[in-house]
């Protein structure tokens, strides 16, 4: 089931299952932001039609990244609109035109929900794709994205800075960050680097946006501080050490036994069940960076 909200007179977002969002620009070319699963796309046509929208009157999508739960229905709506323009990076742009490479990723993450997220469909022709990068712009009408690269929980990571409300489309640049929860690292294999991520964040920092937009979930402002960028890397920090040294108290350890002990380690994580999916993930994603950099001993 789809909700809709509005956040300004501009913008709306499409929140699916209180986990994912799609934001809704309208401007003189009305704008997606994300797309959420390839499974939710029908409900992505609901959210529009609420808004009085449909697929052709969609002008862009632009996507943080091409994880299946930012990308997964960048093809069904090319499908539906064969007008459409897609924003992505560089290296992003085969696995649009060719998804079979990212299908293999989703099936060995998500296990037996696999089929839950639904099939990713191929972008149909490179025209509709425009690469981008740091520096670049993408001029809707009165609203203007400007666009960062943002590596580290992936290397084709970008966000959309919108300096006139002062708001940034972070994708998983700054983690998740659910009603009632903290801020949570979000650190999947295969491309995490928690260098790169902790860089990140300070150039989202340095933007000084009074508003995060998440993809998981929704806008937050902030309090004008630096509390929130500084917390955050220190979770990256923390995360890091302890898995590092868990891997080298253990080295035997399966991964069921890592996480267990991860819960054990950074106790904040355990009281919020529904994001063990996530942490699952990152914990894989941190365990694969700590060994691929030489950090681990063992």
């Amino acid at each position: 089931m789809v909700r809709v909200e509005e956040v300004d007179p501009r913008t709306s977002v499409l929140i699916f299952d209180d986990i994912r969002t799609v934001w809704v620009v309208r401007d003189r070319h009305n704008t997606l932001i994300e797309t959420s699963h390839p499974a939710e796309f029908p409900e992505v046509l609901a959210g529009l039609r609420a808004l009085s929208l449909r697929p052709e009157d969609i002008d862009y999508l632009a996507v943080t990244h091409i994880h299946i739960d930012h990308a997964g229905g960048a093809g069904h709506l090319a499908e539906a609109n064969p007008s459409l323009r897609i924003f992505v990076h560089e290296a992003g742009l085969r696995h649009l035109l060719d998804p079979s490479r990212l299908m293999e990723g989703v099936r060995a993450a998500y296990g037996e929900d696999f089929a839950v997220v639904g099939r990713m469909r191929p972008v149909p022709s490179p025209e509709m794709l425009v690469a981008v990068g740091s520096g670049d712009r993408i001029e809707l009408g009165e609203t203007v994205l400007e666009v960062y690269e943002t590596p580290g929980h992936a290397r084709h990571h970008v966000v959309f800075f919108d300096r006139e409300r002062s708001c940034v489309y972070a994708g998983d640049a700054l983690g998740s960050f659910y009603p009632d929860h903290p801020n949570f690292v979000l650190a999947p294999p295969p491309d995490y680097d928690p260098g790169e991520a902790k860089r990140s964040i300070d150039l989202v920092r340095s933007l000084q946006p009074r508003q995060i937009r998440f993809t998981h979930l929704g806008p937050r402002d902030l309090d004008g501080t630096d509390a929130f960028y500084e917390n955050l890397k220190a979770k990256h920090d923390l995360w890091n050490e302890r898995l590092r040294e868990i891997a080298e108290e253990h080295p035997d350890l399966d991964h069921r036994g890592f996480f267990e002990m991860f819960l054990e380690r950074v106790p904040e994580v355990r009281d919020y069940p529904d994001n063990y999916f996530s942490f699952n993930l990152s914990v894989k994603g941190i365990l694969t960076h700590l060994r691929k950099s030489g950090r681990l001993k063992t």
